[in-house]
């Protein structure tokens, strides 16, 4: 299974656990605050699976690239984690409660949260890979337009620059170990900044 596949896969059993627990608040075997709490706590693991996961990830591609071991970074999700995604389930279960299709509500956190930790984690860890020099969108099975346009027909990014996502966004970057990769505006920002400080 790739990198992608185990990330999906870790978002639908997010899915799965937000789910179960949202239909146990609504039979009434669970208040609100424990709904809040246990909403929050799943998802705050998945979070936290997807940083690993991640972080792995990258590890194994640069071995398979140099064929040389590769040790993990060792990146971490925010530590206020739980507080942030307790507000969040606070605020979905009051949403679904007037929606029309108040499962697809919990769902977009259920499932977007473990996707959007995966990516800020690939990232932070590229940052701290030397080998790693830029990155390439890989799609996902079904990209949508605004994915499309952002892979920009496979350019490589540099491994500073964040890959913009959306909410839900399955695609992932493939880190590459070229040398001269072109920066970009985000980039030359950064360098100019890190020399002034």
């Amino acid at each position: 299974m790739s990198y992608q596949d185990e990330l999906i896969a870790l978002a639908d059993s997010s899915d799965r656990t937000v789910q179960v627990l949202y239909a146990l608040y609504l039979s009434g075997e669970l208040s609100v605050q424990d709904a809040v709490a246990l909403m929050a706590a799943a998802v705050a693991q998945a979070n936290s699976q997807a940083y690993a996961l991640a972080d792995l990830s990258l590890a194994a591609s640069i071995m398979l690239g140099t064929a040389e071991a590769v040790p993990v970074v060792g990146v971490l999700p925010p530590a206020d984690d739980t507080v942030r995604l307790s507000k969040a389930a606070t605020t979905v279960l009051k949403v679904a409660e007037a929606s029309d299709v108040p499962e697809a509500i919990v769902s977009r956190l259920a499932r977007s949260e473990p996707l959007e930790s995966a990516t800020k984690a690939f990232g932070e860890a590229m940052h701290q890979q030397p080998l790693v020099k830029g990155w390439v969108r890989q799609l996902d099975a079904d990209p949508c337009q605004l994915c499309r346009w952002w892979w920009r027909e496979g350019r490589v990014w540099p491994a500073a620059h964040p890959m913009p996502r959306h909410k839900g966004c399955e695609c992932v970057q493939r880190p590459v170990l070229a040398q001269n990769i072109q920066s970009t505006g985000f980039t030359r920002r950064l360098e100019r900044n890190a020399r002034a400080s």
